[in-house]
């Protein structure tokens, strides 16, 4: 069990500003043991903005104090960004790079850890971090580095664990963090890194057991939390689901995705999926898309579609006969043509826009469930909608997306596609990390994916067109 800081050692911490590794574990527990330290640290959190802002062009001490402050509330996007260009004291480094982990960016947490080896900041806690990072980031040398210089006991059984798994030695890792559990417990890595190596495997009540011991712990594994309600979502057991998600946000209320778990949950136990209409709105939603091109027009017909901008024939049937009647050389004939080839399709002129709104969604618009939570957590305390990509703070924009300029869509991180928790678990399952992986399966292979159906389908496919891709053709 961490220990507690008392309120005094709090003042220290943020004055002096000479905090190591172990010193900042020990903060961090005691914010979420002690209602009195944490509404220190929140207090010292708004007395410091009230005094400088948002951390704009802060540098130095006022950098590396706004971080810690920022960090110890758990808000390292926030903190990874006032201390991002900051290099001048180990603490601040230390706070990058602990702020990645959180963010599960281990490439920058092991780049900022290692940088670090050798100073004062060494220690147990120190160590753990850098194996956990170097391993997650690919580097097993550093882990087993790490682990070399840890003492005897649950840290350095870990810390080989993660370094065994980073070398696909899955078999060897699961045995030392079974020893490191065996030595202590309670260690909350060990049963987070076992668990998770049951449920890669497809073994779930086993993961489900080791993620429910995980989040018995105090404070409770977040990430244990997140990954045992996707468990819980799998096998229909919503409730303990939400519970799992409701937890995390009475911690964290602007956790991003518990806020986003929380709203497929509560979706889920209330919704009808009508599987028949769900595929005969897909079909109508592709007969939509179809391009005036495929369609033997009068030359006529076609020029004028070319000049209103008329380019499917979703464009086509929100048009209304006065309306193409209204425009420069077309007639009666060519009216008659249209209305004849819409005819065929079971679709007609001066159609409604909202009847295509699946096809207009916006991932911004607020739904009943984003209302719900927002009454229950509160509003994120972020710039623009939860759902909306680029709008957390410390994340640009998605390159290749709407309104973005820059690098290959297909090199875009699944990550940032704002996918729903099935989806997303899908994706987990068949190891697709970027855009570019996506499009290289099928239709079917995704729908062969467990819990993976028509609903999810729908979803990936309009994501892709927002990077005008599809997925492999049979």
């Amino acid at each position: 069990m961490a220990s507690s800081i008392s309120a005094p050692d709090a003042t220290t911490l943020i004055e002096n500003l000479s905090f190591n590794s172990e010193e900042l574990r020990m903060a961090k527990a005691a914010v979420h043991d002690s209602a009195e330290f944490r509404t220190q640290i929140e207090g010292a959190l708004r007395d410091h903005e009230g005094r400088s802002g948002n951390g704009a062009g802060e540098a130095g001490s006022d950098a590396v104090r706004h971080a810690l402050l920022l960090y110890l509330v758990s808000k390292p996007f926030d903190a990874a960004r006032v201390v991002r260009d900051e290099d001048g004291s180990p603490q601040a480094v230390l706070l990058r790079g602990l702020a990645a982990l959180e963010m599960c960016d281990p490439t920058t947490a092991a780049a900022a850890f290692s940088s670090l080896v050798g100073t004062d900041m060494e220690g147990e806690s120190f160590l753990t971090n850098l194996a956990t990072a170097a391993a997650l980031a690919g580097d097993s040398a550093m882990a087993q580095k790490a682990a070399a210089k840890l003492p005897d006991g649950a840290d350095a059984l870990y810390a080989e664990g993660i370094a065994l798994e980073s070398d696909g030695e899955y078999g060897e890792a699961r045995g030392k963090y079974e020893d490191a559990l065996n030595a202590d417990p309670s260690h909350a890595r060990a049963l987070f890194r076992l668990a998770h190596r049951h449920d890669t495997e497809g073994k779930d009540e086993k993961a489900m057991e080791y993620y429910g011991r995980c989040i018995t712990l105090d404070p409770a594994h977040v990430n244990a939390l997140q990954n045992l309600a996707l468990l819980y979502e799998d096998h229909d057991r919503y409730q303990e689901a939400e519970s799992c998600y409701r937890r995390v946000l009475s911690a964290d209320p602007n956790h991003v995705r518990a806020r986003i778990g929380l709203k497929d949950v509560l979706a889920s136990q209330s919704m009808y999926y009508d599987e028949d209409h769900e595929r005969r709105e897909d079909r109508r939603a592709q007969v939509l898309r179809t391009p005036i091109s495929e369609f033997e027009l009068s030359v006529r017909s076609r020029n004028c579609l070319a000049k209103m901008d008329i380019q499917s024939l979703g464009d086509l049937v929100h048009k209304t006969e006065t309306e193409l009647l209204a425009y420069k050389n077309f007639g009666e004939t060519s009216l008659q043509e249209i209305k004849d080839i819409l005819a065929q399709k079971g679709l007609n002129l001066g159609m409604p826009a909202e009847d295509d709104a699946p096809l207009r969604s916006s991932p911004a618009v607020m739904t009943g469930g984003d209302a719900q939570i927002d009454a229950l957590f509160g509003a994120p305390s972020m710039p623009g909608s939860f759902g909306t990509p680029g709008a957390m703070p410390g994340v640009p924009a998605i390159p290749g997306m709407p309104g973005s300029i820059g690098a290959d869509p297909t090199d875009v991180s699944i990550e940032k596609l704002d996918l729903s928790i099935r989806a997303r678990r899908c994706m987990d399952n068949l190891e697709i990390r970027t855009v570019g992986d996506l499009i290289r399966h099928s239709e079917a292979e995704l729908l062969a994916s467990k819990n993976f159906g028509q609903t999810s389908l729908n979803e990936v496919r309009r994501k892709l067109e927002q990077f005008g891709l599809t997925l492999k053709r049979k």
